[in-house]
């Protein structure tokens, strides 16, 4: 199951040239499967070059910046711009050192990515739909939260799985951190133990098959600070 939530986060968006997001999305989990394909043949011998092809179809397209700025949340304002770099440099590895190796187990799903059926309510935001079809025959939905950038092209800015919105999921992580006593409060401790604080998670053992989310559920997370 982490590597169905590796695939959602990692994959569903890998690609800018897309003229709108549905098609952002439904091209980038193309690349992903891609890259998943030939990672396969050498990952053992060579794992950091797995996790730089992730890399390398994710930055283009996540904001990782407003992403990691949502996930701060109030402590965002505290922070230097040196600690707010550390936070997204963080942030970032942590996403793809902690799911790009459950990649590899992907296997036979089906993915959908569902029209759109309703206009924009606002003109530089979209939710894109997914639907992944498991070998067991569930479903679990996947809302994308999508934003238009300055430069004309839409990124993700956060992701709601199988009705678990994961920005924040990840901002209630960050923000248990920097209550926990062991940490005084300390901004640079959280960033430096983040990766550690988020190994544990698994949405995809969280929510329920085909309960959905809703689309409000997508604008309440990362990225609306």
């Amino acid at each position: 199951m982490v590597a169905l939530f590796a695939c959602l986060v990692l994959g569903g968006v890998a690609r800018a040239d897309a003229v709108d997001p549905t098609t952002v999305i439904r091209n980038g989990t193309d690349s992903l499967l891609k890259v998943i394909t030939e990672g396969k043949t050498y990952f053992d011998k060579d794992p950091d070059r797995f996790y730089a092809e992730i890399q390398r179809v994710l930055d283009p397209t996540v904001d990782f910046a407003k992403f990691a700025q949502g996930v701060m949340a109030v402590y965002y304002k505290r922070a230097t711009p040196t600690q707010r770099e550390r936070f997204q440099a963080t942030f970032k590895s942590g996403l793809v050192r902690t799911y790009g190796k459950a990649l590899l187990d992907f296997g036979d799903e089906k993915i959908d990515v569902l029209p759109s059926d309703r206009p924009r309510a606002q003109p530089d935001r979209d939710v894109v739909k997914m639907e992944i079809h498991s070998k067991e025959g569930k479903v679990y939905p996947v809302l994308y939260s999508m934003r238009l950038g300055d430069d004309g092209q839409w990124r993700m800015y956060n992701i709601v799985i199988n009705g678990i919105n994961m920005g924040i999921t990840y901002r209630n992580q960050f923000a248990s951190a920097m209550k926990a006593p062991e940490n005084h409060g300390s901004l640079d401790e959280v960033i430096s133990q983040w990766a550690e604080t988020i190994a544990h998670i698994d949405p995809a053992k969280q929510g329920n098959p085909e309960g959905g989310g809703s689309d409000a559920a997508t604008n309440e997370g990362a990225g609306d600070e």
